[in-house]
């Protein structure tokens, strides 16, 4: 078994054992030590290889995809931050520097995700740069990757060159269907949004290639992407644009955890389990899929991961679970940081859990 930071990987030596993969997941990930670190007054108890995000809220967001986790309320959360927006940016990175101080030296894999980080370029050109001076100054982003439906990049291509120049290692650019008019029935881009067709998305795809790694990512849906035929359809459209890596996602298993709503209804009846997909992949290693090459499993602490070679892509196929997440959440240990958009600093997506620090309140002046 190989370990990363923040995964582990093995590659199964039979049938047997890659069906146990399949059927135990994510529940097989075995968790790393952690390690005891002082910060703001405490000391917590930090995952080797935890993540760091910087809640990318500034506006609105350019697209309502059906499947939006951000949408989504836990039956003990408190607020959802994709509803406040980031308002005065002076003080917001004043802030990200002041959180990120304590854990200098601490390597964090950075995940640019939340809304829709192109959608303001100014503030994602202010974020890189106020990312570069806490490096600069000591901090320590082993992994970046940006989580993005790419929108912003039309009219502000210089972004591709910033995040270039910044040393991003992958992008995930969100597509959900090779015809742009499926796609659009499930990403939903608001109407003065040009990446909504595919001839902008195509030219945007192979300018943003030249400068990034570009990993496509695919939500399997009923409605989109749904059978190994659709699979490989969608590889064969990706890999003309210069794509060659693509990750095909299960919708996140809720298992009832969350408050039921239009988001919800939807995710449950647009499902596509990926054990069907996984066994009509490879059955069997002795009898793959032609064109088909396993290469290995990938598994996290509330995720599991197969991957394989078609042609000259690189494929996965990715199933999760948000009781898994939560689980480990609720550990103790800090599987990740999240400064909100409020200026909170915690370990879960609910500004009001796992908080490791706020914002001060200002003091009323005295009359």
């Amino acid at each position: 078994m190989a370990l990363s930071q923040r995964n582990q990987f093995r590659v199964a030596a039979s049938s047997a054992e890659l069906m146990n993969f399949r059927q135990q997941a994510w529940r097989l990930y075995e968790p790393v030590a952690p390690v005891l670190m002082p910060a703001f007054g405490q000391e917590w108890w930090l995952r080797p290889g935890l993540t760091f995000t910087p809640f990318a809220n500034a506006v609105r967001c350019t697209a309502h995809c059906a499947f939006c986790s951000e949408e989504l309320q836990r039956y003990d959360g408190h607020q959802l931050t994709a509803r406040r927006l980031i308002d005065d940016y002076p003080a917001y990175f004043d802030r990200l520097r002041t959180v990120l101080h304590p854990f200098q030296g601490w390597p964090l894999g950075l995940s640019l995700s939340g809304l829709e980080a192109t959608a303001e370029p100014q503030w994602l050109r202010e974020l890189l740069a106020c990312l570069t001076q806490v490096e600069h100054e000591g901090g320590i982003f082993d992994e970046k990757v940006l989580y993005t439906n790419g929108s912003g990049f039309v009219n502000s291509p210089d972004l591709g060159l910033g995040l270039q120049d910044f040393g991003l290692d992958r992008l995930e650019l969100s597509r959900c269907h090779d015809d742009e008019a499926v796609n659009q029935q499930i990403m939903r881009f608001n109407r003065n949004q040009p990446m909504r067709h595919n001839a902008v998305y195509a030219s945007t795809v192979r300018w943003l290639h030249q400068h990034l790694p570009v990993k496509n990512s695919c939500i399997l849906t009923q409605l989109g992407i749904a059978t190994l035929p659709d699979v490989e359809r969608y590889l064969t459209w990706a890999a003309g644009l210069g794509v060659r890596q693509v990750v095909f996602r299960e919708l996140s298993r809720l298992e009832g955890s969350y408050l039921p709503n239009v988001f919800t209804e939807w995710i449950e009846a647009q499902r596509v389990p990926i054990e069907p997909l996984l066994a009509a992949v490879v059955p069997t290693l002795e009898t793959p899929r032609s064109g088909w090459q396993y290469a290995g499993s990938t598994f996290g602490y509330y995720y599991y991961n197969e991957h394989y070679r078609w042609q000259d892509t690189e494929v996965i196929f990715e199933t999760s679970s948000y009781p898994a997440l939560q689980a480990a959440n609720a550990s103790g240990v800090l599987q990740k940081l999240i400064l909100h958009s409020d200026g909170t600093l915690s370990g879960d997506w609910d500004p009001d859990s796992r908080v490791l620090s706020r914002v001060a309140a200002p003091v009323p002046a005295r009359l």
